[in-house]
């Protein structure tokens, strides 16, 4: 890889973890700073079928919000600087080669609890998952999944000021 292709790769960013982890805060938080494009891919889907990520869930099922998800993604290129992607992501190899191979994948690493303080026990966020499947099922499926694809990990349960610099020295790098 030559050095500008490298340079180029490094611009762009993806994070990716949980619902409620502080990606799309994070990532817009970021995008202001740098003055840089974003894109969070719930909303894409959203956008597209004119309802709530859980309307979405609810009237398809979780198999189409992950499928809707993939789409998202391959229809993004490095012209998107800053990416948020849902928390299902992951479930997709396709989609994160994909990211990988036009951005950093960053892992927001939030403690469990501070996900269910933010998001509440019960599903309302559209977690693209089986009914029934409770939120520590869900952190425990994935986590080995987020910890597969990162190549930089932050830690969640930092302000989103200090997380916003440490996205600003990886960009520099």
């Amino acid at each position: 890889m030559s050095h500008s292709q490298s340079h180029i790769r490094m611009n762009n960013i993806s994070f990716i973890g949980m619902a409620g982890c502080g990606k799309s805060t994070l990532g817009s938080a970021v995008a202001n700073k740098i003055a840089s494009n974003f894109v969070d891919t719930d909303l894409l889907i959203e956008d597209k079928f004119k309802m709530s990520l859980e309307d979405v869930k609810n009237k398809f099922g979780y198999r189409f919000v992950r499928s809707a998800e993939e789409e998202a993604i391959l229809s993004l290129n490095s012209s998107t600087k800053i990416i948020s992607t849902g928390g299902s992501a992951v479930y997709s190899n396709k989609s994160m080669e994909h990211l990988r191979s036009f951005s950093k994948i960053v892992y927001i690493d939030t403690p469990l609890e501070t996900i269910i303080k933010r998001i509440g026990i019960g599903q309302e966020r559209g977690l693209a998952v089986p009914n029934g499947l409770s939120i520590p099922e869900v952190y425990s499926e994935r986590q080995p999944l987020y910890e597969k694809f990162a190549e930089v990990t932050l830690d969640g349960s930092r302000s989103i000021d200090e997380l916003t610099k440490s996205i600003e020295k990886i960009i520099n790098e």
